[in-house]
Formats: C-alpha cells, sequence, structure tokens
C-alpha cells in the first residue's frame, strides 16, 4: 500500500463501518460511503482528527443500478487511487415468507450484494482506478450457515455474497485477494432500530463461547485481512463470532 491509496467502506456512518474506519484513520486515507449525511460527516471529522485523509461517498445503495457511475465520478475528481475495498453496508427486512415480496427482496439485495458487485466492478476498471485495487473485504453472516427466521432474503443475499467472494478470488489471483467475514450477533444500530426486542440497556448476551462481540472486534479482523500481514490469505470466509455458529448443548 503507497501512502497516496485509500481504503473505501461502505456503511461506515454506523455500527462495524464506523468502527472499522475510525481504527484504519490511523493509518490509511478513506473514502466512507453511507446513506445518514450527518452521521457519515461526523465519522469522516473523527478519522480527519486521526489523520487520515477523507473522502466523503454519500449515496443510497438501493440504488445499486447507479452507484457504478456516482463512484467513478467522485474517484476521477477527486483523484483518489482505492487499494482495499470493504463492504459492509447492509439491510434487512423481517417478514415471514408468505408476507414477503419481490419489491422487498430485491431492495435488501440491492443493498447487500448488487451495489459491491458494482462497485467492485468500478474500481476494476483502469480508466477508474488504475490498477489500484489489491483488497477486497467483503460482509456475510453466519446467517447463511444458522439460518434466521423471518429474513429469507437477508440470509439469500448473504448466501450470494459468500459466492462472489469465492468466484471472485479465483478471477482476481494473484494481484488481487478477496475474502469474506461472517459475523455472528453485535449491538449495532441496524440490530437497535430493526428488532423492537433488542437490548438497549448493556445486557446484550448472545449465546456465543466467548464473551459477546462488540464492532471493535470486527474491526481489529478487517485491519489484519487488509493488510500485509494477511497477504496468503485469499478466497476464505471467515466466521467472526465468538463460536455463535456452533450448536449449543
Amino acid at each position: 500500500m503507497h501512502a497516496t491509496d485509500y481504503t473505501l467502506i461502505t456503511g461506515a456512518s454506523s455500527g462495524m463501518g464506523e468502527a472499522t474506519a475510525k481504527l484504519l484513520s490511523t493509518s490509511r486515507n478513506l473514502v466512507l460511503h453511507g446513506r445518514d449525511e450527518a452521521r457519515l460527516a461526523a465519522v469522516g471529522e473523527a478519522c480527519a482528527r486521526n489523520g487520515a485523509d477523507v473522502a466523503l461517498f454519500p449515496f443510497d445503495l438501493e440504488k445499486a443500478d447507479t452507484v457504478g457511475a456516482a463512484l467513478t465520478e467522485l474517484l476521477k475528481a477527486r483523484a483518489l487511487p482505492v487499494e482495499a475495498f470493504v463492504h459492509f453496508a447492509g439491510m434487512t427486512e423481517v417478514l415471514p415468507m408468505a408476507k414477503t415480496k419481490y419489491s422487498v427482496g430485491l431492495r435488501v439485495m440491492n443493498v447487500n450484494y448488487f451495489s459491491a458487485a458494482e462497485i467492485i466492478s468500478a474500481l476494476l476498471k483502469k480508466k477508474v482506478n488504475g490498477q489500484s485495487l489489491r483488497n477486497i473485504l467483503l460482509t456475510s453472516s453466519i446467517a447463511v450457515i444458522t439460518g434466521k427466521k423471518y429474513q429469507p432474503h437477508y440470509c439469500g443475499s448473504k448466501g450470494a455474497i459468500n459466492a462472489l467472494g469465492i468466484t471472485l478470488a479465483n478471477e482476481l489471483a494473484p494481484n488481487i485477494r478477496v475474502n469474506v467475514i461472517a459475523p455472528g450477533s453485535f449491538p449495532t444500530r441496524i440490530v437497535q432500530t430493526t428488532f423492537v426486542d433488542a437490548p438497549l440497556d448493556g445486557s446484550w448476551n448472545p449465546s456465543t463461547l466467548l464473551h459477546p462481540g462488540t464492532v471493535d472486534d470486527v474491526a481489529r479482523i478487517v485491519r489484519f485481512l487488509i493488510s500485509e500481514d494477511a497477504s496468503y490469505l485469499t478466497g476464505q470466509i471467515i466466521n467472526v463470532d465468538g463460536g455463535e455458529h456452533f450448536p449449543h448443548f
């Protein structure tokens, strides 16, 4: 990685993306994406105070068909070479299968899967990003193997992310490494705003083998996976869940 390179993080305005942006900002320049412009600006300011050069990319990833063009415009206008791409942006809808609709599934797939694919396609174009891209890290979920009741489209989109990661690892080697993290349950904003029974009083206690995780635990794994210390890892799907995916007897 060169000192002038940037790391692009989607979903950087909260949760895992925010924690990762702040951790990386001491050593990397950043392009930060988020839908909430006020929250994104606050994260950008915090990262800049840590010494990072920060470019903001506010965009609604439900419009996945135009994200590539919007990102291209930003990268060309600012001359921002992106060396690493970390895709955290995600959404879910909690509905039983009998009541879900195509339009719901399309929204989830656009944010969770298609936007990542469109961003990667843009970053691979030499006229947009030269040959700067060296690392891609996608975010799946342990729900792919454990299932999540009433979230069929979310689980399906994360399964697609797993397949995309493995496929791109084969296609882009040896110049670009591609890995996937599959987090377990973490107390993030999407959990607190989506699930009415999510604890807000610090009593978060998922069924993990280790201590309940925080978004900072995820951020540290990300820092390792896009660093030279992980230079011999590609095509991996890594559960970051404190053992939550294991059956409990």
